[in-house]
């Protein structure tokens, strides 16, 4: 076997931006040390934070998991960890994920909390997408699930009394964020993307993401480096967003030209200091329905459940 660049043992991968070979060891660290600089760059955590990590299950997430407890958090004893995970209600993709979930909260020692589709909305994703195709909306699946799971996970943060939320978002997923937004002509959107977590709204809890600097092939290659056990089922809807487009051709650009998708993201980082306060954020109500923040009368949520004859069950 070949040995790496680093030192003297086998290779495990190639870093393809400096071309050099990293051994299982040393490629575990250069992650590590990369994902703390983007904590430290973006003001991530405080000394006292009580994080709730979005836990989907799979690699990303699990990566996230794993780095938190065991990396970053470790050094600081008075910062806590819940695991919060959204169960949707999908047929066949959340099979085995809940057990999985428990499973590695017990193996880490956290706290787990559950938050579903069903209790919070009175419906599985499944049930409110075929309500939706029979209303003649022209919302996909992902745009529903991301409306409503975006509440979920803030209202699984409430009761587990957090002080921001770590979601698995990583370098791949910000460029695309940032293509998307370009490619819609989605000024406010483009603008209101931060890396630093703002308290935007009393009631909503801040958000940051540790592996927005990381990859997603760096992510899988993580989680075999540390023998991370994770939900590798693809979800049946995610055919049909958007975002799959946009993925596919930063990949490609992103094989052919190494740093696309880091480049991306450092432009935004170096654009951002040029945005005034006024352009990203937004006059703010009340809703009249949930009380929640919201830039309407009635709240996006709302809206929606409103129209598949549907409401928040717990608020």
């Amino acid at each position: 076997m070949r040995k790496s660049n680093c030192c003297s043992n086998p290779s495990y991968t190639k870093d393809p931006k400096t071309k050099k070979i990293l051994c299982r060891q040393h490629f575990i660290q250069h992650f590590e040390n990369r994902v703390k600089k983007s904590v430290l760059k973006y003001n991530m955590l405080t000394q006292d934070d009580h994080i709730g990590l979005g836990y989907s299950g799979g690699k990303d997430s699990t990566a996230l998991l794993h780095l938190l407890s065991k990396v970053i958090l470790s050094q600081h004893s008075n910062n806590k960890l819940t695991v919060i995970t959204v169960d949707e209600g999908i047929e066949g993709y959340r099979e085995g994920f809940l057990e999985l979930t428990e499973r590695l909260s017990s193996k880490y020692g956290l706290k787990h909390v559950i938050v579903s589709f069903f209790d919070l909305y009175g419906a599985t994703l499944d049930e409110i997408v075929y309500k939706n195709s029979k209303s003649g909306s022209s919302l996909s699946a992902c745009a529903l699930c991301g409306i409503l799971r975006r509440r979920a996970l803030n209202y699984g943060s409430q009761i587990a009394n957090v002080t921001k939320i770590a979601t698995a978002h990583n370098l791949d997923d910000e460029a695309q964020s940032i293509v998307m937004n370009l490619l819609r002509g989605d000024a406010g959107k483009f603008k209101r993307i931060t890396r630093f977590p703002k308290k935007k709204f009393p009631s909503l809890i801040p958000r940051i993401r540790p592996l927005v600097k990381v990859s997603e092939p760096e992510i899988v290659l993580y989680a075999h480096a540390n023998s991370l056990e994770y939900h590798s089922v693809p979800c049946p809807y995610s055919s049909s967003a958007m975002r799959n487009d946009i993925r596919r051709f930063l990949s490609e650009m992103e094989k052919k030209r190494p740093s696309t998708l880091i480049n991306i993201v450092n432009v935004h980082d170096s654009l951002s200091q040029y945005f005034t306060s006024s352009e990203i954020t937004s006059t703010t109500y009340s809703c009249e329905i949930c009380k929640e923040v919201t830039t309407q009368k009635i709240c996006t949520v709302c809206k929606l459940l409103d129209r598949l004859n549907l409401k928040i069950r717990i608020i």
